[in-house]
């Protein structure tokens, strides 16, 4: 028996052996189709973040190239803004040579108006006093026949000066 008894554990093991490749077989294509899925889906996510990952640097590029061509058009607009208050800083400074030139002009005009008016006033006075003193000697000097002699001659020059 106990021939038979081994013979049973044999073909019992026969059977477990059948059962376990039949259960790993099954088991094995799950567990491959499991694993293949997994692969698959970790594949596809590797793509999509490549894909992300090629699109931020796109993106950086794109940012960092609107920054260099800010930074070009903040020089331009610096670069304007310096040569636009140079031209109005000279253009201030002729107006301002221009307007120191037309008030020297000006004061020079007033000086000599003011000369030409006080040398006129001086030769009033100086006539004035000249003819006062003149009459003044003449009638205390002279008769009355030689006074009107002088006097029409005095007259005569007054009138030839004019």
């Amino acid at each position: 028996m106990e021939q038979g008894i081994v013979l049973e554990s044999v073909w019992v093991l026969v059977g477990f052996l059948v059962f376990v490749a039949l259960v790993w077989r099954k088991v094995g294509a799950a567990l491959g189709g499991m694993l293949d899925e997994r692969s698959a889906k970790i594949s596809e996510e590797l793509k999509e973040a490549s894909a992300l990952r090629d699109a931020a640097l796109e993106e950086l590029q794109s940012y960092k190239r609107l920054h260099r061509e800010a930074a070009k058009e903040a020089e331009a607009i610096l670069q304007s803004a310096e040569a636009t208050a140079q031209r109005i800083r000279e253009t201030a400074e002729k107006n301002a040579i221009a307007a120191v030139k037309r008030r020297e002009q000006q004061a020079d005009a007033k000086i000599k108006a003011a000369e030409a008016s006080v040398v006129a006033e001086l030769r009033e006075r100086a006539a004035a006093l000249a003819i006062a003193t003149a009459t003044e000697i003449i009638t205390s000097k002279l008769d009355e026949k030689a006074s009107l002699a002088l006097v029409d001659n005095a007259a005569a020059e007054i009138g030839k000066l004019n």
